[in-house]
């Protein structure tokens, strides 16, 4: 083999070597940036767990009529307190002091769902969807900030509040990999998305409609559900980010 052919062959092994450091190098990056997001995410969506533990909406019905009647018997303590004598107001108030301490050590309301979150890490949650279709669980921020949705989804729209009756909608990236809503062009009509909301509530929704429109289409924000409670899914299509497509997922609670 001449010299100029050695030279030739000397470059191309060169050129094939760095192509594939390069190659290397980018889904290494990409993997160690993958992985520093899903940690974040998951803190933030175990500190609301954590904070907010699922319970049944017989549950949170039963809270609440104990938190009622926790109220009423405190009043009618202080009430009794003022109206007898020392001794007896005494137990009054007493009697009083201890029903609105027991409410507030079990105090959740379902008009909690509409407020703006509890605060983590900086960030309004307002909830935390689960999808096991495409194994994702990530927390619902009030504000769909760019540095929000780095580390979950957020509700840009909501009727009366999530999981309220009315329509909701929740907005996450695609970053074409298995974060956020990139696997969401994998569902399909009859899964199930569940909406974990402040008072702990985890309500189960059915997907129903699935489309692509563009990213100036927000006609479906507001409609018509019949009294009952939706979630609309919204992320860019694969090529959404050249071609302003937008997948939408409509799904209804069962």
């Amino acid at each position: 083999m001449n010299l100029k052919k050695k030279n030739v062959l000397t470059v191309l092994l060169v050129i094939v070597i760095v192509v594939i450091i390069g190659i290397i190098g980018y889904l290494g990056y990409e993997l160690i940036n993958r992985t520093i997001k899903e940690g974040n995410s998951q803190e933030i969506t175990d500190e609301f767990d954590s904070q907010i533990p699922t319970i049944t909406e017989e549950e949170l019905a039963e809270l609440e009529q104990q938190q009622n009647e926790n109220g009423e018997g405190g009043e009618q303590g202080e009430n009794g307190g003022n109206g007898g004598s020392t001794e007896n107001g005494g137990n009054g108030a007493n009697s009083g002091n201890g029903g609105g301490s027991s409410s507030n050590r079990r105090s959740r309301s379902s008009s909690s769902s509409k407020s703006s979150g509890i605060t983590i890490d900086g960030y309004s949650v307002v909830g935390t969807i689960r999808i096991p279709a495409t194994g994702i669980k990530y927390s619902i921020f009030a504000s769909p900030t760019p540095k929000a949705l780095e580390r979950g989804v957020g509700l840009v729209y909501t009727e009366n509040g999530l999981n309220e009756p009315g329509n909701s909608v929740i907005a996450g990236h695609n970053y074409r990999n298995r974060l956020f809503f990139s696997k969401n062009k994998n569902l399909v009509v009859g899964n199930l998305i569940y909406i974990k909301d402040v008072t702990g509530v985890e309500r189960t929704y059915q997907i129903y409609n699935k489309f692509v429109t563009n990213s100036q289409d927000a006609s479906f924000y507001q409609r018509n559900t019949n009294g009952g409670r939706e979630i609309t899914l919204s992320t860019c299509t694969d090529q959404g980010t050249k071609t302003g497509e937008r997948l939408i997922i409509f799904a209804s609670e069962v």
